[in-house]
Formats: C-alpha cells, sequence, structure tokens
C-alpha cells in the first residue's frame, strides 16, 4: 500500500506510522489520515482526515472494543501544543468521541497512549507544560484522572500499564512512580533518574517492567512493588517481551535473548547494525531490518524483506506481519501456517 498525498498546507508529514493488526483488518496513520485496509486485499475500507484543517500531527493509534483511538499534537505552537485524543468506529469511521489529553489548555501533547482495561492511557511532554498522564475511559473518553509527572520539559516521556499499574516519571530527578490504573493513587514510587522501557503485560499478572536505571544498567522492576528482581547484563534498549524472554540491544550491535524469570543471558546475536523496533510473536522475533530469529536460540529464520531498507513501524497479529517503510510504504507478510 502507498500512502496518501500530503495536504500542502499541513502541518503532518509523518507519512506511514503505528500500523495496528487488529479485528482482521489493517489500521495505519498517515499524513494527516486515519486508514483501515482489507489485509486480504489491500484495498482502503475508509479513509478520514480527524482534522480537515490538518493542524495536528496524528502521532498515536489503538484499536480496542470496536475503536480506533487516535493521539494527536497540535503543530501550531512548538512550546505548549495542545494534545487531542478522538476515537472512531472501527466499521465505519465515525467519530465516536473527542477530548482533550489534559483539563487545562496548553497542556502537553499525546505523545504516547495505551488501551487497558476499558481506559485509554495518554502521555505528554512540551517545555512549557512539562510531562504528565491522563486516563480517559474507553467508551465515552471522560478523564478519569490527571497527573503532571515532572517539568523537565519536550523530553522523552514514557507512561506504559503493567499489572494494571501506570508507571510514569523517572526523568528530572522526578520518582518513578506506579498509580492506579483506575483511580490514580499512588501505589509506590523510587527516587532516581531512570529511563522506561517496557512491561510484561497490562493484566493483573504483569510481573515485570524494564527500565534504565541511574548507572546505566537495565534493570527489570516488580510493578506490584517496585522493587529491583534482577540485571540485564549488557543490555542497552529492551525490544520487546515475551512470556519466557525478554529481548534487548547489546554488544553495540547486537540483540540478546533473556529469561524473564532470572534475567540471566540465553543468547546473543551479533548484527551489522543493532535495531531499533522488533515485535515478538509465535516463537518468532522480527526486526526492522527484515530479520526474523528463533526467540529460543536468536538463530536466523528467514529475511523478510530486503537488506538496507528498515521498518519505521511494526506490528504482528491475526497472522500477519505490517511493515511501514520510510513513511512511504506499507507492506504485510503472511506468518508460517497462515
Amino acid at each position: 500500500m502507498t500512502a496518501p498525498q500530503p495536504n500542502p498546507n499541513g502541518c503532518d508529514f509523518q507519512g506511514y506510522t503505528a500500523p495496528v493488526l487488529a479485528g482482521g483488518s489493517l489500521y495505519a496513520l498517515a499524513y494527516g489520515h486515519v486508514i483501515k485496509y482489507n489485509p486480504h486485499t489491500g484495498k482502503v475500507a475508509w479513509d478520514i482526515t480527524p482534522d480537515p484543517t490538518f493542524s495536528f500531527d496524528l502521532i498515536t493509534l489503538s484499536v480496542a472494543s470496536g475503536l480506533v483511538i487516535v493521539g494527536q499534537e497540535y503543530c501550531g505552537s512548538a512550546s505548549a501544543p495542545t494534545g487531542v485524543v478522538q476515537a472512531f468506529k472501527a466499521t465505519t469511521g465515525a467519530l465516536v468521541w473527542s477530548q482533550s489529553h489534559a483539563p487545562y489548555p496548553g497542556r502537553a501533547p499525546a505523545r504516547t497512549m495505551g488501551v487497558s482495561g476499558g481506559y485509554v492511557v495518554v502521555a505528554g511532554a512540551s517545555p512549557d507544560a512539562g510531562n504528565d498522564v491522563s486516563v480517559h475511559r474507553l467508551t465515552t473518553g471522560a478523564l478519569v484522572w490527571y497527573s503532571d509527572t515532572d517539568e523537565c520539559g519536550n523530553g522523552i516521556v514514557v507512561a506504559l500499564v503493567a499489572a494494571q499499574r501506570v508507571i510514569s516519571g523517572g526523568g528530572c530527578g522526578t520518582p518513578l512512580t506506579a498509580r492506579s490504573l483506575a483511580t490514580g493513587a499512588v501505589i509506590w514510587s523510587r527516587s532516581g533518574t531512570w529511563q522506561l522501557w517496557r512491561g510484561d503485560t497490562d493484566a493483573a499478572t504483569g510481573r515485570h517492567i524494564y527500565a534504565t536505571n541511574a548507572s546505566g544498567s537495565v534493570v527489570s522492576l516488580n510493578p506490584l512493588t517496585g522493587k529491583t528482581q534482577y540485571s540485564l547484563a549488557g543490555a542497552a534498549n529492551v525490544l520487546a517481551v515475551a512470556s519466557a524472554r525478554v529481548f534487548a540491544t547489546c554488544g553495540g550491535s547486537g540483540v540478546c535473548g533473556y529469561s524473564i524469570t532470572s534475567g540471566s543471558r540465553q543468547w546473543n546475536t551479533q548484527l551489522g547494525s543493532a535495531p531499533q523496533l522488533a515485535a515478538a510473536a509465535g516463537g518468532v522475533l522480527y526486526l526492522d531490518s527484515g530479520l526474523a530469529l528463533n526467540t529460543g536460540t536468536g538463530k536466523t529464520m528467514a529475511t523478510l524483506w530486503a537488506a538496507g531498507s528498515l521498518a519505521s513501524g511494526l506490528a504482528v497479529g491475526d497472522g500477519r506481519i505490517a511493515v511501514a517503510s520510510d513513511g512511504q510504504v506499507l507492506e504485510l507478510y503472511g506468518l508460517p501456517g497462515y
């Protein structure tokens, strides 16, 4: 599939981002459009422009409970852009609800977003507003709770859900904090400087979140208590988490697989360059370079697309893998057995 043409008077020049495979359909953002595709034929089921003036960058995309949720950032202000979250019917693309990310005007944009347990979790950052997190009801968009995590400006901001807790903060010397997904009540906090990566699952069974601490070590924290469980030797960027293993860049240009139970390194595969994106499913780790690795051994199983063509977006689901390349092309591959 080829991306639509950008609007010459608009501000969204991102091309394809955030592909999602869900419910037998493929969804993607591109140049201010939200597009639903039929994965069997590649034909467009619907194509909508949430903002007809093209004044918002479409940044994040999730699909849940028959809704397509899109996080957006107003591009008319570099220091205090407004954040908006909208939900559309997955069947028709019709607007269901539209809400500001934060309860105050000029607050941070919707930079990262996730859906869990009937809630939409949004995190944003801007120089004027600092970093913040909001939680909305999935069905209506109504604000459930809101929190400023710190005031460090337009840095990288992440809020992830693990074990039904929203984990955020850790930058600019502010505590890494876990709050109840449903109420926002603080459950635990840890001081220091942290870089959050990923959690094992947002369900109540979640037991691991991965973050880099002030000393530069990637560690597993228990989302229930915040206590450190183990470190991942030599790990840098945590790429993906599966049921038995966690995968991270290591050794400068490699990927390592670690036991999710103990953190012990089980394999080390050195590549030409370190991947930036990965997705794990069905015993396979898919990398942005097109390599498919065996999650148990790290051995290369296949090369899905040409070397040198790095994916800017990856999604695995419904027996397929969706790949956004250079923002202009969206490709779909079938997984073994489908």
